[in-house]
């Protein structure tokens, strides 16, 4: 039977088997459990392309703190079974589910980068139940002005075609499932983090990092690339409801310098939610999570 909770060393290259819930519709979640198990729960959501492998990679720094981390693998991810014609809003239904699941009757939420969408579906359709909301420079809203201001021409062309013209989604999401075939957890990793800002640097010079990003990242196209191409439609079309009608208490994280989800997203997000703080990190990209875990979730569960 495979572990319940799963101890991350720099020398694991595999991913942790999956937990699953059977989901009312009849299809399958996957999960996976981390940290404390009598601690505060924090649901956590991957960014683009991610799986159930997106999590702080040291038990330490959640028993410490006193979080049950669960991630889970989005439908078409990992191994959680693809729903068809999804939208934002049926996200909410799902982790829910894993919920009454779990017999937990209220949680935080986090999504990072992607994920910031569904975590603030989850903040805008389980009030009851979201207690708190961290936003890891997640993508901004639909209607957002300029959508593709302060994006590298790539991601540009990406989020544009997501928007406009779907059909092109799959092609780049199966080149991308191609070069991860072709190179290990570490070789992945390691791409990922080439950039030149402070977090960048930082995972860089953390082998056992860029392990944990490149098996996050390959799991999560084990299905292949059709469930990050529909994530990549999902997020890029109208999410069903207005960032003003949050009333969950949310941080806003966001790299200075971020190129992926560049700080005008941030920004544009902190003015429409009535219940949000605004964390800029100086000279920082994409990847601060994965080096500022402590401080993000003491921030979440801390005191309001």
């Amino acid at each position: 039977m495979a572990a319940r909770y799963a101890i991350w060393t720099p020398d694991v290259t595999q991913a942790v088997e999956p937990l699953r819930v059977a989901l009312p519709d009849g299809r399958r979640l996957a999960y996976a459990e981390y940290g404390d198990p009598a601690g505060a729960l924090v649901m956590h959501f991957h960014g683009s392309g991610g799986s159930r492998m997106e999590w702080p990679g040291d038990q330490s720094i959640l028993k410490d703190i006193g979080v049950r981390f669960i991630s889970m693998d989005r439908p078409g991810h990992g191994w959680s079974d693809p729903e068809p014609k999804r939208t934002l809003l049926d996200w909410p239904r799902d982790v829910e589910a894993l919920a009454k699941h779990l017999c937990v009757e209220s949680f935080y939420v986090e999504g990072w980068s992607a994920g910031g969408a569904y975590a603030l579906a989850c903040s805008y359709q389980l009030p009851s139940r979201v207690r708190a909301c961290a936003i890891l420079s997640g993508i901004g809203p639909y209607d957002r002005p300029d959508p593709l201001q302060g994006l590298s021409p790539e991601i540009a062309e990406w989020m544009r075609n997501a928007r406009e013209m779907p059909e092109k989604v799959l092609p780049f999401r199966q080149r991308m499932a191609d070069v991860l075939a072709s190179r290990s957890s570490a070789a992945v990793g390691a791409m990922l983090a080439a950039g030149n800002a402070e977090d960048d640097r930082a995972v860089a010079a953390r082998p056992d990092l860029q392990i944990l990003m490149g098996t996050n990242i390959k799991e999560g196209y084990r299905q292949g690339p059709e469930g990050p191409a529909q994530d990549d439609v999902v997020i890029n079309s109208p999410w069903g409801f207005r960032l003003e009608e949050i009333a969950a208490p949310i941080d806003v994280w966001q790299g200075e310098i971020d190129r992926n989800v560049p700080l005008t997203q941030g920004e544009t997000q902190h003015r429409r939610l009535p219940n949000s703080t605004l964390r800029v990190l100086p000279n920082t990209a994409h990847l601060f999570p994965l080096v500022r875990w402590r401080e993000i979730l003491l921030t979440l569960l801390g005191p309001r």
